[in-house]
């Protein structure tokens, strides 16, 4: 391991004093990106989750480096000592790591990755294609490094209204992504994820947070928000949803994003009922909506050994704040919002009460 160490440190420090620098907001912090100067760009946030000084102390640094490994890190990968990844074919890039301090790993058909504390070096990624792999380094950064913060993932969509957020529960197919997108247009409101997202404590507020790097929007939703077919021709789709990257949602969706926000709120999605109703949620109810949108023991994409950090540990149940409020909606994706519902959730919320929950306006290519 002597080689991966002094290797990693002198990859790390160089580009720390000579790569280029970018920090980005998230929920467990600043995370810092650095890549040498001759690596291509490879940070594909949305331009206001980036910035050029961090706003609090960074959690997190990113190396990224062109420079091969040492001979001695691949035969090290190749020995009878590795282990690889429990969820091979079930949705987990292939992935081999040898025990050992710096944690050093290699994704099958990708790069290199080491590990030392916070701070994490990426090398010898395929060609052209950093901005895919890093982001999917990043995603792992958040999901098993908020561990130690005391976040995991959630299945839900969250949006910020007026600085106060509110999580969207319901099992597939309930209609999280087209709620979250209407509400961001109708009341107005900023999206934090449409799909999965981390929620934690901080303090006594329970925070939650996004992986923005791109949304899986079904394709009815996408024709109610106003988009064309020229535009989803760009973007084919793959089980009913295209793939939109987080530039192109923000464009053709009119939406706005944000990294994080305290969450306030919780909506229960159930079944549409014959007449759209909706009812409030007591503590029980808010307890029970959070728990199910909570995924840490389910979800095969927590259940990794990725960054050496152990998935056994036990969590203890996400409690909502005492200023919490919650509802039950049945709701069906596709028809208009109900307008008094709205009309509660802008007044609870802080926001300015919607005009119209009638058909948004077609979007303009």
């Amino acid at each position: 391991m002597t080689a991966a160490s002094d290797w990693f440190a002198a990859c790390y420090e160089r580009a720390l004093a000579t790569g280029r620098r970018r920090f980005l907001d998230s929920v467990i912090g600043p995370v810092e990106i650095v890549a040498d100067p001759d690596c291509p760009e490879g940070i594909n946030w949305p331009p206001h989750h980036v910035r050029p000084e961090p706003a609090a102390p960074v959690s997190v640094t990113v190396a990224v480096t062109r420079e091969p490994a040492p001979g001695q890190i691949s035969a090290s990968l190749a020995s009878a000592r590795t282990q690889r990844s429990r969820l091979h074919r079930r949705g987990a890039f292939p992935l081999r790591w040898l025990p050992g301090q710096p944690w050093i790993a290699r994704y099958d058909d990708g790069p290199l990755v080491l590990r030392d504390g916070n701070r994490i070096l990426l090398s010898e990624i395929p060609g052209g294609n950093t901005s895919t792999w890093l982001n999917r380094v990043l995603r792992e950064v958040f999901i098993h490094g908020g561990r130690r913060h005391g976040f995991r993932l959630c299945h839900a969509a969250i949006v910020d209204v007026a600085g106060r957020g509110l999580l969207i529960t319901g099992p597939s197919g309930a209609g999280k992504t087209d709620l979250a997108l209407k509400l961001a247009r109708q009341l107005p409101a900023r999206v934090v994820t449409i799909d999965r997202g981390i929620i934690g404590h901080d303090k006594d507020h329970l925070v939650a947070g996004t992986l923005p790097f791109g949304m899986n929007i079904h394709h009815d939703t996408l024709r109610d928000l106003g988009c064309n077919d020229v535009l989803l021709s760009r973007y084919p789709p793959i089980n009913g949803k295209h793939y939109l990257p987080a530039a192109d949602a923000i464009r053709h969706c009119r939406i706005r994003l944000v990294p994080r926000t305290r969450v306030h709120g919780l909506v229960q999605l159930a079944p549409a009922a014959a007449t759209t109703q909706w009812h409030g949620l007591d503590a029980a109810g808010l307890a029970r909506t959070l728990h199910a949108a909570d995924t840490a023991g389910t979800d095969p994409g927590y259940q990794t050994d990725w960054l050496g950090l152990s998935a056994d540990e036990a969590l203890a149940p996400f409690q909502p704040s005492r200023a919490t409020t919650g509802w039950t909606l049945h709701y069906r994706p596709g028809r208009p919002l109900p307008h008094a519902w709205l009309g509660d959730i802008a007044q609870t919320l802080g926001a300015e009460t919607p005009n119209s929950s009638g058909p948004l306006p077609p979007h303009d290519e």
